[in-house]
């Protein structure tokens, strides 16, 4: 098999990934002068204003030593304040240099697990918080056409569309391979031996690399049930849409916001809901009122609950137990079994980082992080200024996947420069 080697793999092409491709590529930020930066952050604008040249050169171990982390400075350059105004207030320039030899592996389409969300879905946050510095929301709104408030909850179809966009807009689609899926990593002389499978033809490729980003997400591996019967065709592994379920009877089992948006749209296309979680109430209904004031879904959530109707039962502290093909499903509650009939079953529960791709190399070291709202992973411990690993030399790892890293969406792609500053440093390229 022929190995081919770049310089640079970044594997995931969700938002911890895919922003990498740009500024790999060669869109590199430069710092420019923002009314609402300066307003807010008086010295750091004056001290970002004596930066000569792009920022991906500055040093970052100075930055973290200062009290303020590479994540942090470009989440305040990006939004100065929270509410969008006008793209002046974003406090970079893009401009094109020379790229840097990079190849991103993705199993999907570029857009990560939001190729995978429900069809309807509203994100948690405000449009803009989920873009990117480089290709801000509004920008792409105005090229597109679009009638978009970016400061609103956006619509997945409208926020997969705009990462649909990245690679064409900024002329990296040769640098891209999808639907591929890195399926072990081993330590080789030029630095890193991937070993990547076609998701539909199962064909291999291997590649080496100097530097290896890791960003593949917290969704690379499916949760099971593991009970009899889960790989039954009435069994769907995630929730798209309510057409999807032509009976009338549909179990969901969850228990997180994915799972409460599956019931509720369920609810409203006027299907009998069972709702199986394994938590307790207390826990559950905690989360639906921190959100039901914010997020408009959770309104009708917590709607459709207090009024009492028998279209949506809810199941606290069960567990399915066994899935039968005749549509019978085993539940265990509290040491007592009961049984339901069903049309579908929607399994809704979630997904972990896959760190066994890495063979032949010292541990990582792990950090379990939680946060409110049902979010959880494994994180890698990691070199504040940088995001290497502090285990295996020349990983990154690229989004929520670097420990200490805020598990909100205005954080996610915050490794981004950081990452290739220090790649492009080591190369003599800054």
């Amino acid at each position: 098999m022929v190995l081919e080697h770049r310089t640079v793999i970044v594997v995931g092409g969700g938002p911890g990934g895919l922003p990498l491709s740009a500024v790999l590529g060669g869109w590199h930020p430069y710092y420019r002068g923002s009314r609402m930066l300066t307003m807010r952050y008086a010295q750091l604008a004056q001290y970002l204003g004596q930066v000569d040249g792009t920022l991906l050169g500055m040093d970052m171990r100075e930055l973290v030593q200062a009290g303020l982390p590479p994540a942090d400075l470009f989440r305040l350059l990006h939004h100065p304040r929270q509410l969008f105004e006008e793209m002046d207030q974003i406090a970079m320039e893009f401009r094109r240099g020379e790229p840097l030899d990079y190849l991103l592996i993705t199993q999907e389409e570029v857009g990560g697990l939001w190729n995978k969300a429900a069809q309807n879905l509203l994100t948690l946050s405000p449009g803009q918080w989920m873009e990117f510095a480089f290709y801000p929301l509004a920008q792409h709104a105005q090229e597109q056409g679009l009638d978009i408030d970016v400061n609103a909850l956006i619509a997945k179809s409208n926020l997969i569309d705009y990462y649909h966009q990245v690679p064409a807009r900024f002329g990296q689609e040769e640098h891209i391979h999808t639907h591929e899926k890195v399926v072990r990593v081993e330590p080789h002389d030029r630095g890193f031996l991937l070993t990547g499978r076609d998701v539909g033809t199962q064909a291999e490729r291997q590649y080496t690399c100097k530097y290896l980003v890791y960003a593949a997400g917290q969704r690379c591996i499916l949760r099971r049930l593991d009970v009899a019967g889960e790989d039954l065709p009435l069994v769907a592994d995630y929730y798209d849409k309510s057409e999807d379920f032509s009976g009338q009877r549909v179990m969901v089992v969850g228990g997180g916001r994915s799972s409460d948006w599956a019931a509720t749209e369920l609810y409203d296309a006027g299907k009998q809901v069972y709702y199986i979680m394994r938590q307790e109430p207390e826990v559950h209904r905690r989360l639906i009122d921190d959100s039901r004031y914010g997020l408009p879904y959770y309104t009708r959530l917590a709607e459709i609950l207090e009024s009492g109707s028998a279209r949506l039962q809810t199941f606290y502290r069960t567990r399915v137990k066994e899935i039968r093909a005749d549509g019978k499903v085993v539940l265990g509650r509290e040491g007592e079994e009961e049984m339901l009939e069903v049309d579908h079953v929607v399994k809704e529960i979630g997904a972990t980082v896959d760190y066994s791709i890495f063979t032949g190399f010292p541990p990582l070291q792990l950090y379990e992080k939680h946060d409110n709202y049902r979010f959880q992973m494994q994180q890698v411990k990691t070199h504040a200024h940088n995001f290497e690993s502090v285990d295996i030399p020349n990983l990154y790892l690229g989004g929520y996947l670097a420990a200490g890293l805020g598990l909100v969406v205005i954080a996610m792609h915050g490794t981004t420069y950081a990452i290739a500053g220090d790649i492009l440093q080591r190369e003599g390229r800054l």
